[in-house]
C-alpha cells in the first residue's frame, strides 16, 4: 500500500524579538522528513504574543486563509500554545478551520 504524501505547513511563533523560530523549524522539518511529508509553506509571527488576535498575527491569518483554500493537509507547530494561549481563541480557530485540514501536529 502506497501512502499519500501529506502537504504540511508550519506555524512558527516567538513572543519576543530576542527569541528565534529556527529551532522550531528544524525540529518540524525533521519530523516531516521522517514521515515523508512535503513542507509546502512556513508561516511565522516573530515577536508577536499569542494573546493578539488573528488580525495582529499576519502569519496565522495567512495560514488559515491557505488552509481554507485547500493548500495543505497538516498544520504543524512546536506546541499548541504557538497557535494560541487563550483556550477560547484556540478552540475557535481549530473548530472553524478543522474542516480544511486533516490534522494538527505538535511536538510538545
Amino acid at each position: 500500500m502506497v501512502r499519500k504524501s501529506r502537504r504540511a505547513a508550519f506555524y512558527l511563533r516567538v513572543s519576543t524579538d530576542g527569541q528565534t523560530v529556527e529551532n522550531q523549524r528544524l525540529a518540524l522539518e525533521a519530523v516531516c522528513e521522517q514521515r515523508g511529508w512535503q513542507v509546502v509553506q512556513v508561516y511565522s509571527d516573530n515577536g508577536v504574543s499569542s494573546t493578539k488576535g488573528r488580525n495582529q498575527r499576519p502569519g496565522l491569518d495567512a495560514l488559515l486563509k491557505d488552509a481554507s483554500r485547500g493548500r495543505l493537509d497538516v498544520v504543524m507547530a512546536w506546541a499548541l500554545d504557538r497557535l494560541g494561549r487563550s483556550l477560547l481563541d484556540l478552540l475557535d480557530t481549530l473548530g472553524r478551520k478543522a474542516r480544511f485540514w486533516s490534522r494538527v501536529e505538535t511536538l510538545a
